[in-house]
């Protein structure tokens, strides 16, 4: 770990979702939420340096720059795509998690604070990095009040981490997709209950260091029914370049009843056919209406290296969706041999922020397509199914961005294009398929 960690100073990061929690009305002094919060943090015991970024899909031009006087850093402003947008009233499409996954995975075990809602990804993705080393707070008020950011409020309604939480986790079939109050409670206990508040994060390092040590000592067999959700660091089990595969089941449906193994396989034969490696993982995600996918959902019962997920409507299955990618690029995407990843969806061809996010969190050894079947070849009844996703859906994701202009202060006056271009080429004209041959 860093120096800092080894003289046991904890650094700790923020992340306020303006949008669940807005400034309390009539409050002009945007520093005091920035003395507030820090000072909640270090009756808790963190007393390193800390870093408050703020979330929102929108944001006017004189609220982000007052914020920025306070030190609290606008997270949109961190993609060159903010940046370089021209617009006036600029939306940013990430969701806050993109930025917590993105932003803590490269990181040794920090101390994360999160002011949002417990919306149940959220909660699942402070389990997956708490599973990493991280050392969790999630504060909010009760169902319905707002929050005044008084360090007694920020107190009171502070959550951590359950120390006593057991390495195991529920089945698929156990995990609702929204928790109830009584459930997140299960999941994330109040401070003053914690024992090892204030223990920091090299604490928890060694912790994980040892945890892990004691793991690689265990022979490395997979366990073919094992639910692959990212819930815990996943160590690829195969060797050589590999294939992931994240499926919108709910956009591009499997054949109706098709079992695990027989959509696997189909996938599997089709990428191989195309000269892609045989080591094949899919992820699915289904939609809560998705009739036909239910009976798939629940324990695995398939040796199949394939796995389904409830994941919500359209919006919560991309956010699921790119958590889980940043996840899987980060710990299994490390090897020195070319791989390739597949995103079957309709939800990223065109957004300028998740093209750019993608692009930001994939090595350079890895082939980046996304598959958007349009209505006549999206029939999984047909006997082609689906190596018309390959031939005629799949292209090649590319990125080039030139000419980006130092950040600069947001102004209504201007008008001219920043010299952003994204290009996504055919599949056929970049010769991803041949390139993997």
């Amino acid at each position: 770990p860093p120096l800092s960690f080894l003289l046991g100073n904890d650094y700790t990061m923020v992340f306020w979702n303006m949008d669940d929690y807005p400034i309390p009305v009539g409050m002009d002094d945007f520093g005091s939420i920035r003395i507030n919060i820090i000072e909640a943090l270090e009756r808790f015991g963190y007393h390193g340096e800390t870093d408050v970024n703020v979330h929102c899909a929108q944001l006017e031009c004189d609220v982000r720059d007052e914020l920025s006087k306070a030190r609290i850093d606008y997270l949109p402003e961190a993609t060159k795509v903010y940046l370089t947008s021209t617009a006036v009233n600029k939306v940013c499409s990430l969701d806050m998690t993109a930025f917590l996954v993105r932003i803590a995975l490269p990181q040794p075990p920090i101390n994360i604070a999160v002011i949002a809602k417990p919306k149940a990804e959220l909660v699942r993705v402070l389990k997956c990095l708490k599973s990493r080393g991280h050392t969790l707070m999630l504060i909010h008020p009760p169902d319905g009040e707002q929050l005044s950011f008084s360090v007694d409020t920020l107190l009171a309604h502070a959550h951590l981490g359950d120390s006593k939480e057991e390495e195991d986790h529920p089945s698929q079939g156990e995990e609702e997709d929204h928790l109830s109050k009584g459930e997140e409670e299960d999941h994330l206990s109040k401070g003053e209950e914690d024992t090892s508040v204030g223990l920091g994060p090299y604490y928890y390092y060694c912790q994980y260091l040892s945890q892990k040590a004691e793991k690689e000592k265990e022979e490395e067999v997979e366990d073919p029914y094992k639910i692959l959700d990212f819930l815990e660091p996943i160590r690829p089990s195969v060797k050589g370049a590999m294939t992931a595969v994240f499926w919108d089941a709910q956009y591009c449906p499997f054949p109706p009843g098709s079992t695990a193994d027989e959509i696997y396989n189909s996938i599997e034969l089709a990428l191989v056919k195309r000269k892609f490696t045989n080591k094949t993982t899919i992820w699915a995600y289904l939609g809560d209406d998705d009739k036909n996918g239910s009976a798939l959902l629940g324990d695995k019962t398939w040796a199949s290296r394939i796995y389904f997920f409830s994941a919500g409507d359209k919006a919560s299955r991309r956010i699921r969706m790119t958590n889980d990618i940043c996840f899987w690029a980060h710990e299994s995407s490390c090897q020195p041999v070319r791989e390739s990843l597949f995103i079957v969806s309709d939800q990223f061809r065109g957004d300028l922020y998740y093209v750019e996010l993608l692009h930001n969190l994939v090595p350079a050894c890895l082939h980046l397509f996304c598959i958007t079947p349009t209505q006549d070849i999206n029939k999984p009844e047909s006997p082609e199914w689906p190596e018309l996703f390959f031939d005629k859906g799949a292209y090649r994701l590319l990125l080039e961005i030139s000419e980006i202009p130092a950040a600069r202060s947001c102004s209504k006056k201007r008008k001219t294009d920043a010299g952003m271009l994204f290009t996504m080429e055919d599949e056929e004209e970049t010769s991803g398929m041949e390139s993997n041959e």
